[in-house]
């Protein structure tokens, strides 16, 4: 094309027209939906599909998947896939927790969310206890920091000493400072030294007893 018949269509009195078209791709997007694989796992484990341990607690048979454990839990993973006698056992008796704090911590592994008050039963603050000991035996760090935040947020002068308690057994030092913090304020100190639970915690840890002291510059 000359370019006479180019300038002819594009320059104007001695000016150059410019003819865009501008596409807004924005407006086009596909929405995608929120994810739901923890929706799904958790239907998983309340079905029973494909279910393939069983681990009995006080006469109560709770089943649930091998790989899903072993996954969420490196103690999990010892246990179902070393070389432990466990590896291969269909059944494992657990002796020492309650069927509805191993259920708890099940969901959560499923599920990665902490069980509602209304889901946990009985007293809040021991069920929530309980739920602590069993993420820091299993080593599931994220549970076990749920379950100390839970506990701050439920502290009373009633239930100082057993929270406190459970943050030192348990190596929760998140938990055990907040408590330590708690205990410094002079009108939550003169108070809590007249529970029956801190004359059971003087009795039982007498080193937080002491530790307690230095606190508050006994």
């Amino acid at each position: 094309m000359k370019r006479s018949v180019l300038e002819s269509f594009f320059i104007v009195n001695g000016r150059v027209t410019l003819i865009c078209t501008i596409m807004v791709l924005g407006a086009g997007t596909i929405p995608v939906p929120p994810s739901n694989i923890s929706s799904d796992l958790g239907c998983l484990l309340k079905s029973n599909v494909g279910t393939d341990v069983s681990f009995i607690l006080k006469g109560k048979m709770i089943q649930a998947h091998r790989a899903v454990l072993a996954a969420r839990s490196p103690v999990f993973k010892a246990q179902l896939f070393g070389n432990m006698a466990d590896a291969t056992a269909s059944s494992i008796t657990l002796q020492d927790m309650e069927p509805a704090t191993f259920e708890a911590m099940l969901a959560f592994m499923y599920t990665d969310e902490m069980p509602e008050d209304n889901e946990l039963g009985g007293s809040p603050t021991q069920m929530v206890q309980h739920l602590l000991a069993a993420a820091d035996r299993y080593a599931l760090d994220r549970l076990k920091l749920m379950c100390a935040r839970k506990l701050w947020d439920i502290i009373s002068m009633d239930t100082f000493a057993s929270t406190l308690a459970c943050a030192y057994m348990h190596s929760c030092a998140e938990l055990k400072s907040k408590c330590i913090g708690f205990f410094a304020v002079e009108n939550n100190f003169k108070k809590i030294v007249f529970t029956a639970g801190f004359i059971w915690l003087v009795q039982e840890f007498p080193d937080l007893a002491d530790e307690l002291k230095e606190t508050i510059g006994i």
